[in-house]
């Protein structure tokens, strides 16, 4: 039996949850990976890593903080039509912001700063914090404060809060597929995965039987205006490529997308 469908069925379900985190996409992601047969080829090490994913991604399916999101996205709606009035402190808005900002600020509370889910759990802080003062200066009427730039902050907030519910399980996951995959015989390719190491711009992949180490550069005078992707191989020590990043405006715009999803 091949399993290679089952593999690459993993791999989809892992880039739903990377792209937008739902319970949907967490939904699926826990079905491909109790799909994945635990066989006399899976290692005790390999059956470990696969039942800690599917333990993490049930849990996170059911993180209050999906609940919390949707209930302020249901109250800017509301405030946003019924327009400005005071006193905001406890405008259901105000109230249910602040409800979903704490679970953010709890969510990073067990994790070291330097680790990718702490900064994860930092942004959505962060984006929770410049949204309250987008609901404060909405309720007051500030005329710099529009109905466009409120919706704009909300979707970022959201977004960012729904991601780092994420960020865990992505890392587990990611664990599962390489070691899996390696059981079965196949060639891998994993999926990049955050680097402990290094500056925000850093991750690391598996690729056959060696892992790579991948840095996105600052710019520099030297040839590369928009920066440098320099990969290092774990087993040799070596630089394998130092490319400098194109100009294009295509290009420059797919390469920040992919360095904001790290």
């Amino acid at each position: 039996m091949s399993h290679f469908p089952l593999i690459s069925n993993l791999h989809i379900a892992l880039r739903a949850v990377t792209l937008d985190t739902t319970p949907a996409a967490l939904d699926q992601l826990d079905r491909a990976l109790a799909d994945l047969p635990l066989t006399d080829q899976i290692t005790d090490s390999t059956e470990q890593a696969v039942r800690l994913a599917l333990d993490i991604t049930s849990e996170a399916g059911d993180h209050a903080l999906f609940r919390a999101v949707q209930k302020f996205e249901n109250q800017i709606t509301l405030m946003l039509a019924e327009g400005p009035r005071t006193p905001i402190h406890n405008h259901p808005a105000m109230q249910a912001l602040v409800q979903a900002l704490s679970l953010c600020h709890a969510g990073g509370a067990d994790w070291n700063t330097d680790s990718a889910i702490y900064r994860a759990w930092d942004r959505a802080t962060k984006a929770g914090t410049y949204m309250i003062r987008a609901v404060s200066g909405f309720l007051y009427a500030e005329h710099d404060v529009t109905s466009r730039e409120v919706t704009k902050q909300a979707q970022e907030f959201s977004t960012a809060a729904r991601r780092a519910v994420g960020y865990h399980v992505r890392e587990v996951a990611r664990t599962a597929l390489t070691v899996t995959a390696y059981d079965y015989g196949l060639f891998v390719i994993g999926t990049r995965t955050a680097s402990a190491r290094g500056g925000p711009h850093t991750w690391i992949r598996s690729i056959g039987s060696d892992t790579f180490r991948f840095e996105v550069t600052p710019p520099d005078m030297d040839g590369a205006p928009t920066g440098r992707l320099i990969v290092t191989s774990f087993k040799t020590g070596r630089r394998v490529h130092d490319l400098a990043l194109s100009t294009g405006p295509e290009r420059s715009r797919a390469v920040a997308d992919a360095l904001f999803l790290i």
